[in-house]
């Protein structure tokens, strides 16, 4: 934006000593995004942490919404009794499009794809909650929250860097002064720009089985900053609905409606959005249960089969006999031993 600014620094200097004439800004247009959106675990976490990646796809209204600015050099250089209204009421529009307008234009998008990687870290129930996501450019955040059996609750601060385009309408006065035939000559210039800007809301849940509902509300204020105009930039609120379901402990789906408020509750503005989330925590932890049984498996001494044990106890009996025979042998030899001296 201060590199628009430079250039139109140039240009009108360059304007001042040919032809002696200035810029001045009317309005400027710009677009903006719902408010991103930060949801909890969705289900008991039972002590554990988690780690989960996500994909969505918003489908929303498309939408202008209108704010009124002031040009503070135009009106120092104004003569007499006219003034911006007075200007704007003389001045035929189609003539010059936006730029004898006193109001700036907010443009809500309509389509959104974005994906997320979020990390949970219990500490049962308070857990810690950080996350980064690309969603019109990319936003990042911190929260915190408590996870129950059958409901989660939480609070997020984050920061919002949004790519988008303003358009700057104007037209060329000369050094004395705006009359109404300097409105003709108009210009309009453009500049892509990063906003990073400020979001925080909160969310609540209530979940039981494999089904969860939750509800978000978030918002931010766009940082646009133009130089010599006065306006109150709204805040953009959204508010975000979801009935999720658990496919399996790693996969789970969600869908629900996103409603966007911009100065006006009156006025919202309506949408869709689906989403399709994978816990790669409960996937990892699952797979070391299985490495884990694996070798407790490996390390517990092999069962004797039945056969030989069978075989053991069929042959435990043989040798018994045979060491009774030889029992028998040894006491009947001195028997007979002592029968024979007698005989002599």
């Amino acid at each position: 934006m201060k590199g628009f600014f430079g250039i139109l620094a140039i240009a009108t200097t360059s304007l001042v000593l040919s032809a002696c004439s200035v810029a001045h800004l009317s309005n400027f247009q710009f677009g903006a995004s719902p408010s991103p959106e930060v949801n909890g675990p969705g289900k008991d976490l039972d002590g554990v942490s988690m780690a989960r990646v996500s994909a969505s796809f918003t489908a929303a209204d498309e939408d202008e919404v209108t704010f009124p600015v002031r040009s503070r050099a135009l009106d120092e250089t104004l003569l007499g009794t006219n003034t911006i209204a007075n200007l704007t009421e003389r001045v035929n529009p189609d003539s010059v499009k936006r730029t004898n307008s006193n109001n700036a234009i907010l443009e809500i998008d309509g389509y959104h794809i974005s994906a997320s990687l979020e990390f949970i870290i219990n500490f049962n129930p308070i857990f810690f909650q950080v996350g980064i996501a690309a969603y019109d450019g990319f936003y990042y955040y911190v929260a915190i929250g408590a996870n129950h059996k059958y409901y989660d609750w939480g609070v997020f601060l984050g920061e919002f860097n949004q790519f988008t385009t303003v358009d700057f309408f104007g037209y060329w006065c000369g050094v004395d002064g705006c009359s109404e035939d300097d409105m003709d000559d108009s210009f309009v210039a453009s500049d892509f720009v990063v906003l990073g800007d400020v979001f925080f809301g909160a969310y609540v849940g209530a979940h039981v089985w494999r089904l969860s509902l939750n509800n978000t509300v978030s918002m931010y204020r766009p940082g646009i900053d133009v130089e010599r105009m006065d306006y109150d930039m709204p805040y953009v609120i959204s508010n975000y609905t979801s009935l999720g379901i658990h496919l399996s402990d790693e996969w789970s789906i969600r869908g629900g409606t996103v409603i966007s408020f911009i100065r006006n509750f009156r006025k919202p503005h309506m949408g869709f959005r689906f989403s399709i989330d994978f816990n790669i925590a409960e996937q990892s932890s699952k797979m070391k249960k299985k490495r884990a049984s694996a070798e407790n498996g490996a390390l517990q001494p092999a069962e004797t089969p039945p056969v030989k044990v069978a075989e053991e106890q069929t042959a435990a009996p043989a040798e018994t006999e045979t060491a009774t025979e030889s029992e028998d042998s040894d006491v009947d030899e001195p028997a007979e031993a002592q029968t024979e001296e007698s005989a002599e």
